[in-house]
């Protein structure tokens, strides 16, 4: 299953789920409709009564649904807050720590999104989550347990499968299920509120009967809501177990796929078995559909569970694993702290070996850089930084910094001015969970300073365009919420000028080849569209202005998950038509892809 139909599974997974809160809610209206009859005397077929119940019902759970949606609009890192996760420092020099996050890096290079913001919960138990509305807003949580307890390949086995959820889209479903369940639950809390009240309060004379009844009914109304709140309860449950089991079994399969090793996740799920997935967090209930493992106790035989059985999951990778010896009782020495895994891979695993091997061919330094909040800064700004000496004045002149700072800046873009475009996009990559702790100050200097940088010749060339968008794009989303993207076409035919602006811009990148074969791979693109091509003269036009290109993305980004899927399809075919990859195509290709948000593999020459 590729990215494209995973997000349009996410698409249908959330219309089952609005159809199950229609039914807890209308189950809530009805529950409070008989037990008020009951109370006041009233008929059961009294409509008025029923329509100011259902009214006070769908208000109450809209209320609650939106302050919960409204409280976890930052994405990712509200979640691994509220559940207690302290964010790790990306240099830090702790070993278990330095080994985790080479392994979220090597997957996310590998995936080709950026580097989640990683959290670790203080807690023995082995289990990890995944958390956010989108790629650029996704945090990883794992608990003490799993990163103590756990092989190397067992952890990257665990954190393979919540790249999965990253991926299938299974993240932002997850956090509207919190908030949509927190308005089913929010009748229950009013009801303990006013419980509360009442017990507290007491009548101020002995002839207060008005003062009496007030309390009585405010007893009963609370305990009405109370009961009902269990029918809330029962739903959230029954939601929670209906919308996450199946979705565990394809995370462990998308873990397989994508690590090829399958005893890494079975071994972990094998520890859980002898030792524990069960959190110690009050918060867990919130979230224990967003685990890797079963984050609670399992009751009424496992009805509610929102998790497969252990045994049943390791069946499900591989029926030949036996239980019993996947579980080590005691983990192997740690590696090296800057260490990435540069042992062979397995056959297939060709998009993780290339993220090892391309975090390994970095600068150290550079490396070391981008995990420090101010050199990760000066990092981006060296990057941008024109190898003409008067335009590289200029530009350090608008930075308005000292000399030190100068002369670091030039040292640094010297020593990176050798690495290729895949390179550069890493070590940014790397730099997105460090950048995400400047201060919204800070980032709005950062941001005018990206922007001015590459205004200051005068023109934007390719790189400049794709480093701003991979930066703006998702830093911004951590600072300013910008509004998500709208579904606006659900056919390719109105796209087709757009399309033809796009794939002219991808065969021109090959510099190397003459007028006829640029014509002869945009026309392979062309093909790609098949019977979706008619209607429109598709011709690559000769130059192609930056400026249009980037309103032609962002028109091509309204487009549905199939569409999107079409187009890259399409800008492939116009790529791999001469069999190899260049620097330029490759850029083209990752400002296309992250434009769409569709994640890109690293660049893997002569495919």
């Amino acid at each position: 299953m590729d990215f494209f139909d995973s997000q349009e599974n996410a698409r249908r997974r959330t219309k089952w789920l609005i159809f199950y809160f229609a039914l807890a809610v209308a189950g809530i209206i009805a529950a409070i409709h008989i037990g008020f009859c009951i109370l006041t005397g009233e008929r059961f077929d009294n409509l008025g009564l029923l329509g100011i119940t259902s009214g006070g019902v769908i208000a109450a759970v809209l209320i609650g649904s939106l302050v919960k949606l409204a409280e976890l609009s930052k994405g990712g890192r509200v979640v691994a807050e509220m559940l207690g996760g302290i964010p790790v420092n990306p240099g830090t020099g702790n070993p278990t720590e330095r080994r985790l996050l080479n392994v979220v890096e090597e997957m996310a290079i590998a995936s080709g999104v950026p580097v989640p913001s990683v959290y670790i919960l203080d807690d023995p138990a082995i289990n990890a989550f995944a958390a956010g509305f989108s790629t650029s807003d996704a945090a990883i949580g794992v608990t003490h347990g799993c990163i103590d307890l756990l092989t190397r390949d067992e952890l990257q086995g665990v954190i393979a499968h919540e790249f999965s959820h990253i991926l299938n889209g299974d993240m932002r479903l997850n956090i509207r299920l919190i908030g949509i369940l927190h308005g089913i639950l929010f009748l229950a809390l009013i009801g303990g509120v006013l419980v509360r009240m009442a017990a507290l309060s007491r009548p101020r004379s002995r002839s207060g009967k008005n003062e009496g009844s007030l309390l009585a009914i405010l007893i009963a109304a609370g305990a009405i809501l109370s009961i009902v709140g269990w029918i809330g309860v029962f739903f959230s449950k029954l939601i929670k177990a209906a919308v996450s089991r199946q979705r565990e079994f394809l995370a462990d399969a998308s873990a397989v796929q994508f690590t090829r090793n399958q005893r890494g996740i079975a071994g972990a799920l094998a520890k859980i078995e002898s030792h524990s997935s069960r959190l110690t967090s009050p918060r867990a209930q919130e979230a224990s559909h967003m685990f890797f493992g079963n984050a609670l106790k399992t009751a009424w035989f496992g009805l509610f569970a929102t998790h497969p059985p252990i045994p049943v999951r390791i069946a499900a990778i591989n029926p030949h694993l036996d239980l019993k010896t996947l579980a080590e009782p005691v983990p192997p020495p740690l590696p090296s702290q800057s260490s990435y895994k540069n042992n062979s891979p397995a056959p297939g695993d060709i998009h993780l070996a290339a993220a090892a091997s391309l975090l390994g061919s970095l600068p150290s330094a550079a490396v070391s850089a981008s995990h420090e909040l101010q050199s990760a800064t000066l990092l981006a700004y060296a990057l941008l930084l024109s190898d003409d000496s008067l335009i590289q004045q200029h530009q350090l002149e608008i930075l308005r910094v000292g000399h030190a700072i100068t002369n670091d800046l030039s040292e640094r873009h010297t020593s990176l001015s050798s690495l290729s475009s895949s390179q550069k996009i890493a070590l940014l990559e790397l730099s997105i969970p460090t950048l995400r702790d400047l201060s919204k100050e800070q980032y709005g200097s950062f941001r005018q300073n990206i922007q001015s940088l590459i205004a200051a010749d005068g023109e934007i060339n390719l790189f400049e365009y794709t480093l701003q968008k991979l930066l703006i794009r998702h830093l911004d989303s951590s600072f300013v919420n910008p509004k998500p993207t709208r579904v606006r076409h659900r056919t390719i035919t109105p796209l087709l000028p757009d399309l033809n602006f796009l794939l002219s811009a991808i065969a021109n990148a090959d510099a190397t080849q003459d007028n006829d074969s640029l014509d002869a791979a945009f026309a392979a693109g062309a093909h790609a569209l098949g019977s979706n091509a008619k209607g429109f003269p598709l011709a690559r036009i000769p130059q192609v202005d930056l400026l249009e290109f980037d309103k032609c993305l962002t028109r091509l980004c309204s487009a549905s998950p199939s569409v999107k899927k079409s187009i890259l399809e399409c800008c492939k075919a116009v790529v791999v038509h001469d069999g190899e990859v260049n620097d330029t195509q490759f850029e083209f290709l990752r400002a296309a892809a992250d434009t769409l948000d569709c994640p890109m593999p690293p660049h893997l020459p002569n495919t």
